[in-house]
């Protein structure tokens, strides 16, 4: 039996990236396997939800990225990823799920705008390719925001969704002005997980200029950075290592 994780993923998925970046911060050797939209059968094969990423690991298929990390800190138990102490893991789980409930939603939202569709297109059709990459470039966008406007946060203004974002990075740049992490003093599952979600956040331009002004998360980044992806990731590819 192969004993090395493998994660199956779309490549550009802040949740895939979340695992990804446990894993490398343990250091663990992983395998993935990239799918596109074209794909989606064979990843009910996987998880009847239809969703990624699923880490298939120990003769077990584990779905959702919260249950992937719990399963991987109990596997490798280096370099922990939620804090020994109970307070600061409660509070480090309540900034993961602030980032894949509430950020998540910003990015579909932002992503989704005229002006960054095309790139957010890009990124969930990099493994389809033909007619239906085709296809896909064309009709993802609109489904992308089919899913925002549902849950709510689609259905906000631009100016509006600017003005959410802004109070959120200001909420990170207070917290992390004063200490290094967001909880306790390593890194942590916290970290991993918000700063997986401002990752892809900043392909749309918006989110971007409004992280780019706030200089102590972005120096909190690059710690994260430094410790969770490959040396010398280039700017762009942090979302897809």
């Amino acid at each position: 039996m192969n004993s090395t994780p493998r994660i199956h993923q779309f490549q550009v998925s802040p949740f895939a990236a979340k695992v990804r970046r446990c894993l490398h911060y343990k250091g663990v050797p992983v395998e993935v396997v990239n799918y596109g939209l074209a794909d989606l059968f064979k990843i009910k094969r996987l998880n009847a939800r239809g969703k990624t990423p699923v880490l298939e690991h120990a003769g077990q298929m584990i779905c959702d990225s919260s249950d992937i990390v719990r399963h991987i800190e109990k596997h490798y138990p280096d370099q922990p990823v939620y804090p020994g102490n109970p307070q600061d893991a409660a509070r480090a789980q309540v900034f993961e799920d602030w980032a894949d409930e509430c950020l998540y939603f910003y990015d579909l939202t932002m992503r989704s705008w005229p002006g960054n569709a095309e790139w957010l297109a890009r990124d969930l059709t990099l493994e389809d390719s033909g007619l239906m990459k085709r296809l896909f470039l064309r009709i993802t966008p609109g489904i992308i925001a089919k899913q925002a406007h549902a849950q709510g946060t689609g259905r906000k203004d631009v100016a509006a969704a600017c003005a959410d974002v802004e109070r959120h990075f200001d909420s990170i740049e207070a917290l992390v002005s004063h200490s290094d992490w967001l909880v306790g003093d390593t890194l942590s599952i916290a970290d991993i997980a918000v700063i997986s979600m401002c990752t892809v956040l900043e392909r749309a331009a918006e989110a971007k200029a409004l992280m780019e002004a706030r200089p102590a998360l972005m120096a909190w980044r690059q710690r994260v950075d430094a410790l969770t992806l490959p040396a010398n990731t280039a700017g762009d590819d942090r979302a897809m290592v």
